[in-house]
């Protein structure tokens, strides 16, 4: 599998910065690359579905200057923490003793993080970053969608659901319509959506009306979502194809 690599000195997307971070981007400049760095990621299974209180640990390390934090269980978002040196470090993800996923961080200066060797690999390890473990910083993220990422849905016109990590506002109908066609598009041009609505406390379903199917779409949802502690998301995409009933 080639690895992902992640430029942490050229920031990508201006607006996600509010946000905290980049995805596959920067969050802070590393100086020197002598000492253990603190890393943050998150874990979703091959539907896009974030892991949410899983156990890591580190299994293996080239560093010799191993961190602190080597092992954990995944937050709310989906997301693991850990401090790291430079080389490879193997990581497992457990659930009840059993292996989940296994993958290896590689850091191999201080412009360069790379994910690699995930196994299963349909799982994806994303929106990898560093931080201050001084300020160890609070995330808002997309956990699940409905159709799924990398799903076949057969069917007509399915809703489009999107769950998140945290609590949502309670926007008024025309706040909501306006979060959603600024902040969610669909490519290629075969679904409209329609009326979104609230499912407290953190679900947003949106009506659709399909167009074209036998086709696989595209949904980017933005960092104009945010949470009711105004936290705002950070940007992700999935896809899926639709299919008809036969």
């Amino acid at each position: 599998m080639n690895p992902f690599v992640y430029d942490l000195l050229n920031p990508i997307l201006e607006e996600e910065k509010k946000a905290g971070l980049l995805d596959g981007g920067l969050l802070l400049a590393l100086n020197g690359f002598s000492s253990s760095l603190y890393i943050t990621g998150v874990i979703r299974n091959g539907s896009g579905i974030a892991q949410i209180n899983k156990e890591y640990s580190v299994i293996a390390s080239e560093s010799n200057t191993f961190g602190p934090d080597s092992s954990g269980i995944t937050d709310s978002s989906g997301r693991f923490f850990l401090s790291i040196g430079p080389g490879d470090t193997n990581v497992r993800v457990t659930e009840l003793g059993e292996d989940l996923v296994t993958f290896t961080l590689n850091v191999s200066g201080p412009e360069f993080i790379q994910v690699k060797n995930v196994n299963p690999i349909n799982y994806e390890i994303s929106s990898i970053i560093p931080y201050a473990p001084t300020n160890k910083p609070a995330f808002f993220e997309l956990i699940s969608t409905s159709p799924a990422n990398n799903e076949t849905y057969i069917g007509v016109s399915p809703d489009l659901t999107l769950t998140f990590s945290d609590t949502l506002p309670e926007w008024d109908f025309s706040t909501l319509t306006t979060l959603v066609a600024n902040n969610v598009s669909v490519t290629p041009s075969g679904i409209s959506l329609l009326s979104p609505s609230l499912s407290p406390p953190n679900t947003i379903i949106i009506m659709t009306n399909v167009s074209t199917y036998d086709i696989e779409y595209t949904v980017q949802i933005g960092p104009g979502f945010y949470s009711t502690n105004g936290i705002p998301l950070t940007p992700r995409s999935v896809k899926f194809r639709l299919e008809t009933l036969p």
